[in-house]
């Protein structure tokens, strides 16, 4: 399930033969299965509450899984290769967030990075004295990445993402690795969407951190425009090979014949797949360089077009996904985030709305986030946002109700002249500036199935914003 939403071979490949040398890697490992059925258990149960011995095997599955997560932690203490640590690193993080130890789970994405940075500096060698190969060093950085990735976009208010000590890869490091004459690495423009994967979710996550610094006073802002125009003609230049790569994607299919074998249309059907991941992924970077991390909430606003395509490619890859279970499972980034950032930013009511059906439908597990969950916690966010604003329309809707659906109502119309705010067109009134959320601060509970949201307004000119809500809801 994994492989089919992002290229990388971490997971197929570079785990499982660690595990084969490494009793630490391989206890990880099967810490991660036996969670993994936790969860599918746990989706059992949730759809039928009486469903025979699901109860009993969560139990089972989560004993098991914490079993050989803390082996796994006291045998890493006799890992001696480089790789190996960086690879139960990662191991380790899946296992911790699986089970919702969110400190933990930190705590391990950490350690990873800061041995690949080492490792990426040819800096570490193995008992051969040999350095890491490039494939495994560009294999760890995409899965340590996108882990770091998701803990900061979505962090557990009890383990809030420290960017004060952020790792930020080094701007020169783009995506293809090739070991110069001096044992470093250099790099080179994407050749295939594996390089492009890196580069997308490296230029997200650092202009996130970069962005957030700069909030905190940490960095000067002409530092962070320079280093944004940097990523913005990065991005540029991704947009170009993406475009190139959907251009032969549509010629190949136009050119498959009977002859293809079912292993080809699989591997098709799989890059079609990482191709849209991609492009969603790419689309909401861009979206985020276009908007900036400074400013009132309402700059959201002159983006509507990239929040409706972030729903639409979400709904074709939802539509596309094949999983031999009802309930699919991944461990790295998918629907969730992308569509979650959407409902929290995007206020036109029909669009949200779209996004937040779509989550609510989707039954995924991906990396940290629960889209389940997600919905939730972004359902109370539009409760807060839109009390007391007549929208005339229900919470849910269908993706093919959006072109007969029209404002009629007589709602509110802002003006910014007292502090209200012109309509969408088509007369959907906006939420004002004061009223949009500016923070969210969230604890999630895995052992009870509970979330406690803490919802901070922009409120009235302080900058400090004004806590609106305070809620524990189940999911």
């Amino acid at each position: 399930m994994t492989r089919a939403v992002l290229p990388g071979e971490f997971w197929s490949r570079q785990l499982l033969q660690a595990s084969h040398a490494e009793p630490a890697v391989w206890r990880a490992a099967v810490a991660i299965g036996a969670l993994h059925r936790r969860w599918e258990r746990t989706n059992v149960l949730a759809a039928r509450p009486a469903g025979g011995d699901a109860a009993v095997d969560i139990d089972r599955f989560t004993a098991q899984g914490l079993k050989h997560y803390h082996t796994a932690i006291s045998l890493a203490k006799s890992i001696t290769n480089p790789a190996n640590l960086a690879v139960i690193s990662v191991a380790l993080a899946a296992a911790a967030h699986l089970s919702g130890r969110w400190t933990e789970c930190t705590v391990h994405i950490r350690a990873g990075l800061k041995l690949l940075r080492r490792m990426e500096a040819g800096e570490l060698v193995n008992e051969a004295g040999a350095l890491a190969s490039p494939s495994d060093i560009r294999a760890l950085a995409h899965t340590l990445e996108r882990f770091d990735l998701q803990s900061m976009t979505f962090s557990d208010a009890r383990a809030p993402y420290d960017y004060t000590n952020a790792d930020v890869p080094n701007a020169d490091l783009v995506p293809l690795y090739a070991r110069s004459p001096s044992g470093r690495l250099a790099a080179a423009a994407p050749e295939d969407l594996e390089e492009a994967a890196l580069a997308i979710f490296r230029m997200f996550r650092r202009f996130c951190i970069l962005g957030t610094t700069v909030g905190m006073g940490l960095m000067p802002l002409p530092d962070f425009e320079l280093a944004r125009h940097e990523i913005v003609e990065e991005c540029a230049s991704l947009d170009t090979f993406l475009v190139a790569v959907e251009h032969a994607a549509q010629t190949t299919r136009r050119g498959v014949g009977d002859d293809e074998s079912q292993e080809q249309q699989q591997r098709r059907q799989e890059q079609q797949q990482q191709l849209l991941t991609l492009r969603l992924y790419h689309t909401l970077t861009s979206l985020a360089l276009a908007a900036g991390l400074l400013g009132p909430e309402t700059r959201w606003d002159a983006h509507l077009p990239a929040f409706q395509r972030i729903v639409a490619l979400a709904a074709e890859m939802a539509r596309n996904t094949k999983s031999p279970l009802p309930f699919f499972m991944s461990l790295e980034p998918g629907l969730a985030m992308p569509l979650f950032i959407t409902i929290t930013r995007c206020r036109h009511p029909v669009t949200r709305r779209h996004a937040l059906t779509l989550l609510r439908g989707l039954n995924r597990q991906e990396g940290i986030w629960n889209c389940a969950t997600a919905a939730r916690v972004a359902e109370q966010i539009i409760f807060v946002e839109e009390e007391g604003i007549d929208m005339q329309l229900p919470l849910r809707l269908q993706v093919e109700d959006s072109g007969p659906l029209a404002w009629s109502g007589n709602a509110p119309q802002w003006t910014s002249e007292d502090m209200y705010w012109p309509p969408w067109q088509g007369g959907w009134p906006k939420v004002p500036e004061e009223k949009r959320v500016l923070q969210l601060e969230v604890r999630l509970d895995v052992e009870s199935n509970t979330i406690e949201q803490k919802i901070v307004l922009v409120g009235s000119g302080d900058g400090q914003g004004t806590v609106a809500k305070i809620v524990t809801i189940g999911f």
